[in-house]
């Protein structure tokens, strides 16, 4: 009982309430660039990366430039909503919530200029390499990423994997004030619900859900937390005042 109340203590959740807000907020700062990035039809003349990557051919450098500071933003405003899961899980278990801080921070740093941008990037230089030598662009564009943005979005994957593993075994583990179901609130899984929007075809909408997968996921599991926030906190005042 007293390590519940020192629980109870230790948890701002107003605090908390706001900081899932902020990211929330962030989250669809980071869509909004994302969609802007994916909205457009493949060339289904074209095969293998060429195919997938043909829908930037055509997008204007204005809307590369705005998707692009829309990511640069929202991505790193969005990782504030996870500093409030961190407190949620840091008074039940101190080891998860270092592991989830250190994924979260790596994420913080490398999600919007070392993902989002430099991805952005990538496309802009396929566009107009493609403009300036058609014969050996895709060529010079894979290597371009692999020299310049792979390794970021490897150092950010590693992160993020820390981070994904850190929250789910915390929350499946009952090393949090949310019941152990609510691990269906991560990343993973709300990513995936939203890719499954591809196998409704190469159409403008349904490519740029794709694009914003993840992002979406992002919003499944922060907004998720949001939501039974109120109802968690009820829980755990009543069984203190059993």
């Amino acid at each position: 009982m007293q390590e519940e109340i020192k629980i109870k203590e230790d948890i701002n959740w107003d605090r908390v309430n706001l900081l899932l807000k902020i990211g929330i907020v962030g989250a669809f700062i980071n869509l909004a660039g994302d969609l802007l990035a994916g909205w457009g039809v493949r060339d289904m003349n074209l095969t293998g990366i060429e195919g997938l990557v043909s829908q930037y051919l055509t997008m204007s450098d204005r809307r590369m430039f705005w998707s692009a500071i829309l990511g640069l933003v929202g991505a790193p405003v969005s990782v504030f909503g996870h500093f409030g899961i961190y407190k949620l899980i840091k008074p039940y278990s101190p080891q998860y919530a270092k592991l989830y801080g250190v994924g979260m921070l790596g994420c913080l740093a490398l999600g919007g200029s070392g993902v989002h941008m430099s991805s952005l990037a990538s496309a802009f230089f396929y566009k107009y390499m493609t403009a300036a030598a058609p014969g050996t662009a895709l060529v010079a564009s894979i290597k371009f990423v692999c020299y310049f943005s792979l390794p970021l979005y490897i150092a950010f994957f590693v992160f993020w994997l820390i981070a994904v593993y850190a929250h789910i075994r915390a929350v499946a583990g009952g090393f949090s004030p949310y019941p152990r179901w609510c691990w269906v609130f991560s990343m993973p899984v709300g990513g995936l619900l939203f890719s499954l929007v591809n196998v409704f075809g190469n159409h403008a909408l349904v490519n740029a859900i794709a694009v914003g997968a993840l992002t979406l996921g992002n919003i499944w599991k922060l907004g998720g937390h949001l939501l039974m926030l109120c109802k968690t906190k009820e829980n755990l005042e009543k069984s203190l005042s059993d």
